[in-house]
């Protein structure tokens, strides 16, 4: 039932078609990339922003250096210099204001630093489709359009990493059958757009309560101001990560992503809950002894899942990760059983930065 609801959702977002209005407008944009401790990756970044079809003087990037101690600071300074359209800014120390710790206060400073009518958001390890600009931007012509999430594509060879390149997949495709349902479940802050007038009419993140899925709580933020979010699927508007190193990151980033989830309410209770069934399900076979009912439910949960997947993967050019999706979905129901209890405890450590659900 799970599987039905979010196949039929994700393909009804989609399905949005863009209206023709402002078709010969074009959107200043502001690009705004917080770093933390990024000198090994951030001029990859910027440099695959600059390669951008879009209009060079239409957009600017802001690469906010949130108290890094290696030479971040230092790389972001000698690319401004590089590049005309690059703003270096620089965060001293943390903000006082609860809700504008970590992540939501270096983008909020770069947000204030900035004049686009577009806002878009990446992070420092990540690398940008050259169509990424203009095909986001393209979807704002849509004036009832406030917020644009796209997907973040894994890169990666070993069997880890094409595991969590599947699983991100889904991860998206879950949360735009939400968007679809006009139900917000979540989005990825690497590959997130608003429109200014929005996030000023929200009052932004200074207005909004603090949480370790930032992303999350804007998405909320948006859908409650009655503007329209659009979930795009496009393999031009695409992001591409790299997937966590160890799993020991692994659980720590499923943790973070788990404790944010928690402010979703009864949505999180009956995701928490179908997954159980499933083990309910494993478990009554297993005490009964009964071969084709474990069968029944293992195929059951791996078609929906698969059936899911697949036409995504086809859209975003993930060919490569076909034979991955059926081990990948046994490492799901594995992660289903071992997060849950993780949630005990709500401190998140992330970026060499503690944060407590609770304060």
């Amino acid at each position: 039932m799970r599987a039905m609801i979010m196949f039929i959702g994700s393909s009804i977002e989609r399905g949005k078609k863009n209206p023709n209005e402002d078709l010969d407008y074009k959107h200043s944009v502001s690009i705004i990339i917080p770093a933390r401790n990024e000198e090994s990756k951030i001029e990859l970044c910027v440099r695959a922003l600059m390669n951008s079809d879009y209009d060079k003087n239409l957009f600017r990037l802001y690469v906010v250096n949130d108290r890094s101690d290696d030479r971040t600071g230092e790389i972001i300074d000698k690319l401004s210099e590089e590049f005309d359209n690059l703003t270096a800014l620089h965060i001293k120390s943390d903000s006082e204001k609860s809700n504008l710790r970590g992540k939501p206060g270096a983008l909020h400073y770069g947000i204030q630093a900035s004049n686009g009518e577009i806002i878009m958001m990446t992070d420092a390890d990540c690398l940008v489709n050259h169509k990424w600009i203009s095909t986001v931007v393209n979807r704002f012509r849509n004036k009832n359009v406030g917020l644009v999430p796209s997907y973040t594509l894994i890169k990666g060879e070993s069997a880890f990493d094409k595991i969590q390149a599947v699983e991100w997949i889904y991860m998206h495709t879950m949360a735009s059958a939400g968007v679809g349902w006009n139900n917000p479940l979540g989005c990825y802050g690497n590959n997130l757009s608003i429109r200014r007038s929005v996030y000023d009419m929200i009052g932004g993140y200074p207005n909004i309560k603090f949480s370790v899925t930032e992303d999350l709580a804007l998405l909320k933020a948006v859908f409650k101001s009655g503007y329209q979010v659009n979930y795009l699927c496009d393999y031009d508007s695409t992001v591409h990560t790299l997937p966590t190193e160890n799993f020991k990151e692994y659980i720590s980033q499923h943790k973070r992503w788990a404790v944010g989830g928690i402010d979703l309410g009864m949505n999180a209770v009956l995701f928490t809950l179908t997954s159980l069934a499933v083990w309910i399900g494993l478990i009554v076979a297993l005490i009964a002894f009964k071969p084709v009912w474990i069968l029944a439910v293992l195929f059951t949960r791996i078609i929906g899942d698969y059936i899911i997947i697949k036409p995504v993967m086809n859209i975003l050019k993930e060919n490569r990760l076909y034979s991955w999706i059926i081990p990948a979905v046994g490492f799901f129901m594995l992660m289903e059983l071992i997060v849950p209890p993780l949630l005990l405890d709500s401190r998140i450590v992330w970026k060499g930065q503690t944060f407590n659900k609770r304060s």
